[in-house]
């Protein structure tokens, strides 16, 4: 595939503009100056160092696209975070207890079993026989 022919009017102005600059000199004084103002700008920058994040940032040398990326996904994760702190979820920490209401009955002997044995069908096997508790010192 061969280059497409250039036009020899596209450069023109360029050419022009390299002419003129080929005949550019600084101004009057200009080279006797440019020492002292340099260590002038070198003794300014020490006395006025950066502030700490300034430099902390110029040190990560970003990319425009990667520090928006970097920011969206902060953002995500901040919007994220919110997101989950709203959501009702189970409560965490001590938690109050009740007893039911004491039952009104005028029968109590319907609510204790006096005897030895365990209840019928507890474990599907109605012949265990449950021995009372000792405390041993």
């Amino acid at each position: 595939m061969q280059p497409a022919p250039q036009n020899p009017d596209e450069f023109e102005s360029l050419k022009k503009f390299l002419a003129l600059k080929r005949h550019e000199e600084p101004p009057p004084g200009y080279f006797d100056r440019l020492p002292g103002e340099v260590r002038a700008r070198i003794a300014h920058a020490q006395a006025n160092p950066e502030p700490w994040w300034r430099r902390w940032m110029e040190a990560w040398d970003l990319s425009p696209q990667m520090a928006t990326g970097y920011a969206a996904m902060a953002c995500v994760l901040v919007l994220g975070g919110f997101w989950l702190t709203s959501q009702p979820g189970p409560q965490r920490g001590q938690q109050l207890v009740t007893t039911p209401p004491p039952l009104t009955t005028t029968n109590q002997a319907d609510l204790v079993n006096p005897s030895n044995t365990s209840p019928t069908g507890l474990f599907n096997t109605p012949s265990l026989q449950v021995q009372p508790a000792e405390f041993k010192k």
